[in-house]
């Protein structure tokens, strides 16, 4: 019966994931897609949504391997942890920023479904559109994915049950596109091609040169200066490969010359594909400990800074914390996260609660999982929780005060809660 519990809030929450920051770039070129098959009988269109089905269950299963493996090694496991290597954020990156390049015509990928060569080439694609919508749905959790990601990644879980959970997930993923493909009432929703595509189309090649650049952000936090600027050369190789391969695909030669010209490309590739081999992840250099910063138990407490004056979290910090009877609140996060950041900028850096922290003398405390952090990940997992964002309030009587997912709706009345039962009065200097 849990299983059924979790399996259906596994599609609930993979439907909401349509909607999440992550994944609405992508689902926007889907929609592109849709618009080319305006004109596609019942039938295709029905088999373009079980493609994309295929794309994100195949896509998951994968995931799901990938989770049974590191489960038996006994490694720590989250949601969205994929997002702390390096490789993969570059390869987000590239990936995006081709689609792009395809949305706005620096070559093209064909969305037909007739009938031939054709129709198995928009097969394809749409096969891909669903396993791209699924790698780009990682970062960003959906509130009600929580339970149902805690028991796939739970560490007694049997293989079958993570499988089945992250294929939950995939369907939830995958309804809307399942929806227009088989209830001719949604279909009638897409609009009919017209000139207002060509404006369309640039809007979307627009947002996914946006998330592209959104991920490079956290890609920069990984990787050494000197990696990061040379994924920089590689993407203007690559943008200069696919530019060449539609050049050619117009070009009237023969067989040989044309056999010349692809494995030019594929040379190309190749030089180009050196700068991704050889990225560079960044090293945090050792240092001292940096000293906590905390409240005064007495004095002018001065103005509310116009941000929250956040700390790095890590285990001495809270110790110290904790021995001086000082209550610190945590906010899980990482720069690829973009719930977490909608959330901080929403619930968290806003006034009311900056003058609460303030007052109370509470101690803001980030943890951020931006690059791997095997701690980290560990806290969370004690806590039940696989992935991010998480906030929670730490008490010096070693309890917490776990708040619930999604949205820090009622961080205000705990950081009360907790005031109110360590009072500012009451921390020890020193």
């Amino acid at each position: 019966m849990e299983l059924l519990t979790n399996i259906g809030a596994g599609i609930l929450g993979g439907l909401i994931l349509n909607i999440m920051p992550c994944v609405l770039p992508v689902l926007a070129f889907k929609v592109q897609g849709w618009v080319h098959q305006a004109e596609a009988s019942q039938r295709d269109r029905r088999k373009d949504a079980m493609a994309f089905l295929a794309g994100t269950l195949v896509t998951f299963g994968l995931f799901a391997g990938m989770v049974i493996a590191l489960r038996t090694s006994g490694q720590h496991l989250g949601w969205g942890m994929q997002m702390q290597n390096s490789g993969f954020v570059a390869f987000l990156v590239a990936l995006l920023f081709v689609f792009g390049l395809n949305a706005v015509g620096v070559f093209q990928l064909h969305f037909s479904m007739g009938g031939g060569g054709q129709h198995k080439e928009g097969l394809w694609t749409s096969f891909s559109h669903g396993v791209l919508i699924t790698v780009v749905s990682t970062p960003c959790s959906a509130p009600i994915l929580g339970g149902a990601t805690a028991a796939a990644l739970a560490q007694d879980a049997a293989w079958y049950d993570t499988l089945f959970l992250f294929w939950s997930i995939g369907f939830g993923l995958s309804l809307p596109v399942l929806a227009v493909g088989f209830v001719p009432a949604a279909s009638k929703l897409i609009p009919r091609p017209g000139n207002w595509m060509n404006t369309f189309k640039y809007l979307v090649g627009f947002t996914l040169f946006g998330a592209s650049i959104w991920l490079f952000e956290t890609l920069q936090k990984q990787l050494t200066p000197e990696s990061a600027n040379d994924f920089l050369w590689f993407m203007l190789c690559l943008t200069i490969v696919v530019w060449l391969k539609e050049k050619i695909s117009y070009m009237d030669v023969s067989r040989g010359r044309h056999t010349l010209n692809q494995l030019g490309l594929l040379g190309l590739s190749i030089v180009s594909g050196i700068f991704f081999v050889t990225l560079e992840p960044y090293v945090e250099p050792v240092q001292a400990p940096p000293p906590v910063i905390t409240a005064s138990s007495s004095g002018e407490l001065g103005p509310v800074p116009d941000k929250v004056p956040w700390v790095p979290f890590n285990g001495e910090l809270r110790a110290a914390a904790m021995k001086r009877n000082q209550p610190v609140f945590v906010d899980f996060t990482a720069d690829w996260c973009a719930s977490c950041k909608v959330f901080e900028k929403t619930h968290i850096e806003v006034a009311s609660i900056r003058e609460k922290l303030h007052k109370t003398g509470i101690l803001p405390a980030k943890a951020d999982l931006t690059r791997d952090n095997k701690e980290l990940w560990g806290l969370l997992n004690e806590m039940g929780r696989s992935g991010i964002p998480v906030y929670v309030i730490y008490l010096p009587d070693g309890s917490y005060d776990l708040l619930p997912e999604g949205p820090p709706l009622s961080l205000a009345e705990r950081l009360d809660a907790a005031a109110a039962r360590y009072p500012r009065s009451q921390f020890k200097d020193g």
